[in-house]
Protein backbone atom coordinates (compact mmCIF):
# COMPACT_ATOMS: atom_id res chain seq x y z
CA UNK A 1 0.00 0.00 0.00
CA UNK A 2 1.54 3.09 -0.84
CA UNK A 3 1.24 6.29 1.29
CA UNK A 4 3.36 9.40 0.64
CA UNK A 5 4.71 10.36 4.71
CA UNK A 6 3.72 13.94 5.16
CA UNK A 7 5.62 14.41 8.20
CA UNK A 8 7.34 11.61 10.20
CA UNK A 9 10.06 12.75 13.19
CA UNK A 10 10.72 11.95 16.52
CA UNK A 11 11.94 13.90 19.07
CA UNK A 12 14.61 12.54 21.18
CA UNK A 13 15.85 14.33 24.25
CA UNK A 14 19.60 14.01 25.57
CA UNK A 15 20.77 12.41 29.01
CA UNK A 16 21.65 14.55 31.25
CA UNK A 17 24.09 13.72 33.96
CA UNK A 18 24.37 15.81 37.24
CA UNK A 19 26.76 15.18 39.51
CA UNK A 20 25.77 15.30 43.17
CA UNK A 21 27.78 17.16 46.59
CA UNK A 22 29.24 13.57 47.54
CA UNK A 23 30.69 12.50 44.50
CA UNK A 24 27.86 10.59 43.41
CA UNK A 25 25.69 11.14 40.02
CA UNK A 26 22.24 11.34 39.03
CA UNK A 27 20.96 10.23 35.61
CA UNK A 28 17.49 12.33 34.40
CA UNK A 29 15.97 11.07 31.54
CA UNK A 30 13.16 12.81 29.43
CA UNK A 31 10.97 10.58 27.58
CA UNK A 32 10.72 10.11 23.58
CA UNK A 33 7.81 12.03 22.20
CA UNK A 34 6.97 10.99 18.67
CA UNK A 35 5.43 13.37 16.43
CA UNK A 36 1.93 12.06 14.70
CA UNK A 37 2.30 10.71 11.01
CA UNK A 38 0.30 12.18 8.64
CA UNK A 39 -0.51 9.96 5.59
CA UNK A 40 -1.74 11.06 2.97
CA UNK A 41 -3.83 8.53 1.00
CA UNK A 42 -3.94 8.41 -2.81
CA UNK A 43 -5.43 5.50 -4.47
CA UNK A 44 -5.33 7.13 -8.30
CA UNK A 45 -3.00 9.54 -10.01
CA UNK A 46 -4.72 12.45 -11.47
CA UNK A 47 -5.94 10.83 -15.03
CA UNK A 48 -7.48 8.16 -12.60
CA UNK A 49 -4.84 5.43 -13.06
CA UNK A 50 -3.98 3.08 -9.60
CA UNK A 51 -1.13 4.22 -7.79
CA UNK A 52 1.49 1.33 -6.85
CA UNK A 53 0.21 -1.00 -4.55
CA UNK A 54 -3.78 -0.31 -5.41
CA UNK A 55 -6.14 -2.26 -7.07
CA UNK A 56 -9.23 -1.28 -8.81
CA UNK A 57 -13.24 -2.51 -9.79
CA UNK A 58 -16.15 -0.92 -11.45
CA UNK A 59 -18.90 -0.35 -9.28
CA UNK A 60 -21.95 -0.50 -11.20
CA UNK A 61 -24.91 2.16 -10.22
CA UNK A 62 -27.86 2.81 -11.73
CA UNK A 63 -27.55 6.60 -12.11
CA UNK A 64 -24.25 8.62 -11.49
CA UNK A 65 -23.81 9.52 -7.86
CA UNK A 66 -23.74 12.98 -6.34
CA UNK A 67 -20.16 13.84 -4.91
CA UNK A 68 -19.38 17.16 -3.18
CA UNK A 69 -16.59 17.93 -1.21
CA UNK A 70 -16.92 17.23 2.66
CA UNK A 71 -14.45 17.68 5.28
CA UNK A 72 -12.22 14.92 5.01
CA UNK A 73 -10.74 17.01 1.97
CA UNK A 74 -11.97 14.46 -0.17
CA UNK A 75 -15.40 13.24 -1.82
CA UNK A 76 -18.91 12.26 0.10
CA UNK A 77 -21.08 10.71 -2.70
CA UNK A 78 -24.83 10.07 -1.94
CA UNK A 79 -25.71 6.03 -1.26
CA UNK A 80 -22.29 4.88 -2.35
CA UNK A 81 -22.90 1.25 -3.14
CA UNK A 82 -20.98 -1.76 -0.79
CA UNK A 83 -20.23 0.71 1.71
CA UNK A 84 -17.78 2.71 -0.10
CA UNK A 85 -17.16 5.98 1.97
CA UNK A 86 -13.78 7.97 1.29
CA UNK A 87 -13.60 8.97 -2.46
CA UNK A 88 -11.55 11.41 -4.45
CA UNK A 89 -11.54 12.40 -8.16
CA UNK A 90 -10.55 9.69 -10.37
CA UNK A 91 -11.27 11.09 -13.52
CA UNK A 92 -13.93 13.72 -15.30
CA UNK A 93 -17.10 11.75 -13.91
CA UNK A 94 -15.70 9.56 -11.79
CA UNK A 95 -14.81 8.85 -8.20
CA UNK A 96 -12.59 6.36 -7.14
CA UNK A 97 -14.09 5.30 -3.10
CA UNK A 98 -12.39 3.17 -0.77
CA UNK A 99 -14.85 1.52 2.38
CA UNK A 100 -11.85 2.27 4.72
CA UNK A 101 -9.25 4.79 3.82
CA UNK A 102 -6.34 1.59 4.95
CA UNK A 103 -7.66 -0.57 2.45
CA UNK A 104 -5.90 -1.10 -0.97
CA UNK A 105 -8.59 -2.01 -3.34
CA UNK A 106 -11.23 0.92 -4.22
CA UNK A 107 -14.26 0.78 -6.69
CA UNK A 108 -14.62 3.58 -9.14
CA UNK A 109 -18.25 5.04 -9.55
CA UNK A 110 -19.92 7.22 -12.08
CA UNK A 111 -20.44 10.24 -10.30
CA UNK A 112 -21.45 13.97 -10.64
CA UNK A 113 -18.53 16.18 -9.00
CA UNK A 114 -18.85 19.40 -7.00
CA UNK A 115 -16.03 21.10 -5.45
CA UNK A 116 -16.54 23.57 -2.58
CA UNK A 117 -14.14 25.88 -1.24
CA UNK A 118 -11.40 25.39 1.09
CA UNK A 119 -12.81 24.28 4.29
CA UNK A 120 -9.79 23.78 6.48
CA UNK A 121 -9.04 22.17 8.64
CA UNK A 122 -9.75 18.92 7.16
CA UNK A 123 -10.62 16.19 9.07
CA UNK A 124 -8.41 12.98 8.42
CA UNK A 125 -10.97 10.16 7.15
CA UNK A 126 -8.92 7.59 9.43
CA UNK A 127 -7.08 7.66 13.17
CA UNK A 128 -4.15 5.23 14.69
CA UNK A 129 -4.21 5.71 18.31
CA UNK A 130 -1.17 5.12 20.00
CA UNK A 131 -3.03 2.76 22.38
CA UNK A 132 -3.72 0.24 19.20
CA UNK A 133 -6.80 1.32 18.25
CA UNK A 134 -7.72 2.21 14.39
CA UNK A 135 -10.52 4.68 13.91
CA UNK A 136 -12.97 5.62 11.27
CA UNK A 137 -14.74 8.71 10.69
CA UNK A 138 -18.23 8.37 10.84
CA UNK A 139 -20.42 7.81 7.98
CA UNK A 140 -22.61 11.22 9.59
CA UNK A 141 -20.85 12.52 12.96
CA UNK A 142 -23.36 15.34 13.28
CA UNK A 143 -26.45 12.98 13.68
CA UNK A 144 -24.32 9.94 15.72
CA UNK A 145 -25.97 10.36 19.53
CA UNK A 146 -24.08 9.69 22.65
CA UNK A 147 -25.15 8.80 26.15
CA UNK A 148 -24.53 12.16 26.82
CA UNK A 149 -26.10 14.80 24.47
CA UNK A 150 -23.09 17.21 25.69
CA UNK A 151 -20.33 15.31 23.04
CA UNK A 152 -20.80 14.52 19.16
CA UNK A 153 -19.44 10.91 18.30
CA UNK A 154 -16.61 11.40 15.52
CA UNK A 155 -15.33 8.24 15.10
CA UNK A 156 -15.86 4.97 15.73
CA UNK A 157 -12.48 2.47 17.01
CA UNK A 158 -11.63 -1.07 17.26
CA UNK A 159 -8.76 -3.08 18.32
CA UNK A 160 -7.98 -1.32 21.14
CA UNK A 161 -9.62 0.06 24.36
CA UNK A 162 -10.98 3.00 22.51
CA UNK A 163 -14.35 2.65 21.39
CA UNK A 164 -14.87 6.18 19.77
CA UNK A 165 -13.56 9.41 19.56
CA UNK A 166 -15.88 12.21 20.86
CA UNK A 167 -15.71 16.29 20.39
CA UNK A 168 -17.97 18.78 22.38
CA UNK A 169 -20.44 20.58 20.46
CA UNK A 170 -19.28 24.22 19.87
CA UNK A 171 -21.42 27.45 21.82
CA UNK A 172 -21.51 29.31 18.83
CA UNK A 173 -22.68 27.81 14.96
CA UNK A 174 -20.07 25.94 13.45
CA UNK A 175 -19.21 22.53 12.45
CA UNK A 176 -17.67 21.04 15.96
CA UNK A 177 -15.89 17.99 14.18
CA UNK A 178 -13.40 20.46 12.80
CA UNK A 179 -12.16 20.54 16.73
CA UNK A 180 -11.93 16.61 17.34
CA UNK A 181 -8.06 16.64 16.96
CA UNK A 182 -6.05 18.68 18.93
CA UNK A 183 -3.53 20.01 17.27
CA UNK A 184 -1.59 22.68 19.09
CA UNK A 185 1.43 20.34 19.40
CA UNK A 186 3.02 17.73 16.99
CA UNK A 187 1.90 14.74 18.86
CA UNK A 188 -2.10 15.50 18.23
CA UNK A 189 -4.36 13.86 20.69
CA UNK A 190 -8.23 13.35 21.00
CA UNK A 191 -10.31 12.63 23.45
CA UNK A 192 -11.63 8.51 23.72
CA UNK A 193 -14.11 6.81 25.17
CA UNK A 194 -17.09 5.09 24.50
CA UNK A 195 -20.87 5.82 24.05
CA UNK A 196 -21.49 7.93 27.36
CA UNK A 197 -18.37 10.42 25.79
CA UNK A 198 -14.87 10.63 26.35
CA UNK A 199 -13.09 9.65 29.21
CA UNK A 200 -9.33 10.71 28.73
CA UNK A 201 -7.04 11.80 26.05
CA UNK A 202 -5.36 9.72 23.89
CA UNK A 203 -2.01 10.44 21.60
CA UNK A 204 -2.37 9.96 17.78
CA UNK A 205 0.09 8.16 15.89
CA UNK A 206 -0.92 7.97 12.24
CA UNK A 207 -3.80 10.32 11.00
CA UNK A 208 -4.73 8.94 6.99
CA UNK A 209 -5.59 12.32 4.67
CA UNK A 210 -7.68 11.76 1.88
CA UNK A 211 -7.61 15.04 -0.74
CA UNK A 212 -9.38 15.01 -4.09
CA UNK A 213 -7.72 16.82 -6.76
Amino acid sequence: MRMTVVLAASLLTGLVGCASGDGGSTDQSAPSRSVTEVRTIEPVDAGGTPMPGYTARDVPTFAPLDCFTDITGGLRCSDTPEGLRFCVEAGESTAACLADPRDTEFGLVGATLTFMTDVSPYVPAGLDLADGSRCTLGRNPMAMATGNERFVHVYECTDGPTQGVYVEPLAEIGNPVRYVIDRTSDRWTVQGGDDSGPTRTVEVAVAYELFSR
